[in-house]
Parts: C-alpha cells; structure tokens; sequence
C-alpha cells in the first residue's frame, strides 16, 4: 500500500492528493483524473460520451448537454496541466448510438482543440459496444493491460505482474457519515496494492459502493479536493 507524498512535488495542483506509484509522484485530481506530471499524462476513466442521447433515443427525458460538458472539462484539465498525452482507461462512448452527429461533431471540435495531444483509449466493455471511435479523432486504441512505464493500463481492475494497474470500469464511491445521522456518497479513488482504481469522469455515470477490493483505501472526491477519508475502506457503508 502507497502513502500520501509530502507536497513538496513542484506545483501541486488545486486540491490534488499526492501519492506515490511504483516509484513515480501522481496526482489525484478533483476533477476526478489522475496527473503523472512525469510524462505530462492524464488519465481518465469512463468519460461514457453519448450515454445521455443514448436514453434520449429511448425516449426517456434525460438532461442534455452532458458530451460538451465531458469535453469542455477534459479541455480544462488538459489547458490546465499542459499534458500532452491523454489516456482514456475505457469506455470513452457509451453505446452505438454515440456514433452520432450529435456526439461526434463536438467531440471533433475538441480534437482539433487539443491536436497537438497524444490521445489514447484503453477499449473498455462499452467501447466493444459503442465500436471505436472514428478515425478522424485520431486515438491510438489498444486492449488491457497496456504498459506505460511504470503502469498498466487497464479498464477492469487486475493485478498486473511487474506493473501498477490504473483502472476504472467501477465507478467506486464512499459513503461519508456525520454527526446527525446524515449521510453523503462521494466519488472516489479506489487503491489497493499494485492497483489504482480511478472514479467515472463522465457527468451522467453514477456510482456505486460495490466490487470494490477488500481492505482498499478510499480517497474521496468533494469541495473540490481529494482527501484520504478516515476509516473509509472497501466494506464501509
């Protein structure tokens, strides 16, 4: 198990939590992505573009909006870090019918935003339902586990051999009590050892407390921060 770094790591981001994998300093983010400031590399987990017009087709009133949302927020993380790569660790569209003006003319805005970035996407389940993305959005699409250094990329939480796995697919999430019997669900980063689960960036995911790894330590995403949640381990409700 890692332990929070001191935060001497040259400009620390706003809110950010400091660890250190396999031998590299990261950042958690409240923007609920992980910074290897190293290799000016972002990661983020099931991004789920479309997933709003995909009920919208079904003819369920969901709110509109959400795919510029998603895009305008990785904008920011990437003007914000000056990153120069991007990793999608899965499920970057939600279903096939992403694969839509709708979804995919904004989504092109952003990539010629951004063309100078390095993008690339772990296929995650929904990305073999979805299909890939066009090639027009210029992403290096590869299969789990996918060796970045130090790291593994992955969509599914594993073990990697010789490696760190960063992963998603769960959307992980805390319960936090307070003193008058209230509770909140928070978004968190889910880490165990040789594992790093990342929250769902997208805006319309949800989250769940299940699947999480026994005895996993839990930092929480709220008030624009990330801390190390007293006692919240993987079991808390």
């Amino acid at each position: 198990m890692t332990r929070p770094t001191s935060h001497s790591m040259a400009d620390p981001p706003a809110g950010a939590l400091g660890l250190t994998l396999a031998g590299e300093s990261v950042w958690l983010l409240p923007e609920r992505a992980l910074w290897w400031p190293a290799a000016a590399t972002v990661f983020v987990a099931d991004v789920h573009l479309g997933k709003a017009a995909s009920f919208r087709a079904l003819g369920q009133p969901v709110p509109s909006g959400t795919t510029r949302d998603n895009l305008d927020r990785l904008s920011g993380l990437i003007d914000g870090l000056n990153a120069t790569r991007l990793v999608v660790l899965g499920d970057f569209l939600h279903a096939a019918a992403a694969q839509q003006a709708q979804v995919l003319d904004p989504a092109h805005q952003w990539r010629a935003r951004h063309a100078a970035v390095d993008c690339l996407l772990v296929r995650g389940n929904h990305d073999s339902r979805a299909g890939d993305p066009p090639d027009s959005l210029r992403f290096d699409l590869v299969d789990e586990p996918h060796r970045l250094g130090p790291f593994a990329a992955c969509h599914h939480p594993r073990q990697v051999a010789g490696a760190h796995a960063l992963a998603g697919h769960l959307h992980p999430a805390v319960t936090l009590f307070g003193r008058a019997h209230e509770r909140q669900r928070l978004p968190c980063f889910c880490e165990s050892e040789g594992l790093l689960i990342l929250p769902a960036f997208g805006a319309f995911t949800g989250t769940t407390l299940e699947g999480r790894p026994a005895g996993a330590r839990c930092h929480a995403v709220g008030g624009g921060q990330v801390w190390a949640a007293p006692g919240a381990t993987a079991g808390s409700r």
